[in-house]
């Protein structure tokens, strides 16, 4: 690591006035990983690796049910140093506020030989903002705000739970080429004593790598990076502090066609997302990765991250969520053409706590198309043919449970859930299966053996996980943590060389693993 490097970090954290206080950092979080994501095999045998035991985090730990809500996994090593001044304006019920926010992650820095700067350093939404409010008395239900991004959106997207969230950054597509800044405009009015109705509108640009010319030669193509932009909106409505209805919109361009018969034709995504809400005792779900940081002495931090219990009281929260995209592609079976590709999500969820009792169930289906919209699809820029193909949807379920024993400090805790990984086949003019993916996420992708499906009907086809541990809270913002997990998937390939020549394998469809976990968040 160089010492520009070193120098920069340090001009960071000692910009901040009082760098020796904690209350100074807003979202500190550091984990120390003990474990063997899967002891039944050692280095080599599988695919991700699985060497022995040992201390750090490691990709075989994450479960597909893990932090539907929120970007992270729970086992980082970073930390948010957030800069913030909040003042009141020279008119009556004006008030400014802006925040730097700046991550640094730590986890990154530890575990690349080479790490480049934007994954050790980077902006997480960073803002200036403006509200005024005709109530001072009732602001929080009675404003109109304007809100400045001026380096990163991604706090700034449609949908609800974040898994199934779309619009933010990334959805330029692949060629992004710098961050994509924005702005949002909000308002928030209090209807009547029992309804608060909402409404917001923005706006968020990005420069993309795009193709303006095909060479011949020594070039094989020539490239501006060119300015693309993207819309979105949404308005809703929370009725007798039980029923809220939410609806959004948005519209983003994405690049142009790379190849020859649509130089210059434009990519461009639009849709639309809904949520309904029964929600009693408790607010509405909300990632914490759409919230702005703010150091605001007003604001229980510890409140962010843990929950709150009261003996005897009851709470819950059902909502059902959708969305709903079409994507401008390349119809690879008409040259120079385009179609739109419809992709689409949707989840259900149910919440509840009663006293120191709390239980989730989540269910959640998205097609293939979705999963790869920011790709955008299968193959780069070119719609799912018609013909000969057959893709299935991801589909899962999964439920988790803890009680909390407040005196001992200690939260036994269980979630399983069982899973269809969404798949891609090719098939003959017979309809006979050729080939079959299994499509893990944007990048992974799993390709079956010749004469293997995925078929919902078959449990062979279905991931199942569990996982079961015991949480130890030391204090407010320290705890420890031991946990078991079990994961079968017959789904899992690697590829094997013989004599023979190249082939696909299936690997063992078994996975036990453990991890002790020392975590402190502040």
């Amino acid at each position: 690591m160089t010492n520009r490097w070193w120098i920069a970090i340090g001009m960071a954290l000692c910009a901040v006035p009082g760098a020796s206080r904690a209350s100074d950092f807003m979202d500190t979080r550091l984990t120390w990983t003990f474990g063997d994501d899967d002891v039944l095999h050692d280095a080599g045998e599988v695919v991700p690796d699985s060497p022995q035991a040992g201390i750090g985090d490691r990709k075989g730990y994450e479960l597909f049910m893990d932090n539907l809500n929120t970007k992270t996994k729970g086992r980082e090593n970073l930390t948010h140093v957030a800069l913030y001044k909040k003042m009141e304006g020279y008119w009556t019920g004006l008030t400014t506020e802006a925040g730097l926010v700046l991550k640094i992650d730590l986890g990154n820095l530890a575990n690349s030989d080479n790490p480049g700067v934007r994954d050790v350093l980077m902006d997480d939404g960073t803002f200036l903002r403006a509200q005024w409010s005709w109530r001072p008395e009732e602001a929080a239900n009675n404003h109109v705000a304007l809100t400045f991004f001026p380096f990163d959106t991604e706090r700034f997207r449609m949908g609800y739970l974040w898994d199934i969230s779309w619009g933010g950054g990334n959805i330029f597509s692949t060629n992004r080429a710098g961050p994509a800044p924005g702005f949002k405009l909000d308002a928030r009015v209090r209807l009547s004593p029992r309804a608060v109705g909402y409404a917001f509108g923005g706006f968020k640009t990005a420069r993309v790598r795009q193709v303006v010319a095909l060479g011949s030669g020594e070039v094989k193509e020539i490239t501006v990076n060119e300015m693309n932009y993207g819309a979105l909106g949404g308005l809703g409505v929370d009725l007798w502090d039980r029923f809220a209805v939410d609806f959004g919109f948005g519209y983003f361009q994405q690049g142009t066609f790379p190849f020859e018969g649509l130089i210059g034709a434009r990519v461009y995504s639009g849709g639309i997302s809904g949520r309904l809400t029964y929600h009693h005792g408790m607010p509405i779900q909300t990632s914490i990765d759409y919230m702005l940081y703010r150091n605001d002495p007003n604001v229980n931090v510890v409140e962010w991250w843990r929950d709150q219990y009261e003996a005897g009281r009851f709470s819950a929260s059902v909502s059902v969520e959708g969305s709903y995209l079409w994507q401008r592609l390349s119809d690879m079976d008409r040259y120079g053409t385009t179609r739109m590709q419809p992709a689409w999500a949707a989840a259900v969820q149910a919440k509840f706590k009663r006293g120191f009792f709390r239980g989730q169930v989540v269910g959640l289906v998205r097609n293939l198309e979705f999963i790869l919209q920011n790709v955008p699809s299968l193959t780069p820029f070119v719609a799912m043919p018609d013909k000969n193909v057959r893709t299935t949807p991801e589909l899962f379920f999964a439920g988790t449970v803890d009680y909390y024993f407040e005196r001992a400090h200690l939260m036994p805790f269980f979630t399983a859930g069982v899973q269809l990984p969404a798949s891609f086949a090719t098939l003959d003019d017979a309809g006979k299966v050729l080939a079959v993916q299994v499509i893990r996420d944007q990048t992974r992708r799993d390709r079956l053996p010749q004469g293997f499906d995925v078929d919902a009907s078959d449990w062979h086809s279905w991931v199942y996980q569990m996982r079961v541990g015991v949480q130890w809270d030391l204090s407010d913002f320290m705890s420890l943590m031991a946990t078991l997990q079990y994961v079968h998937d017959q789904n899992l390939t690697r590829l094997a060389i013989d004599e023979a020549g190249e082939r696909r394998e299936f690997q063992s469809p078994h996975k036990l693993g453990f991890t002790f976990l020392a975590r402190a968040r502040f």
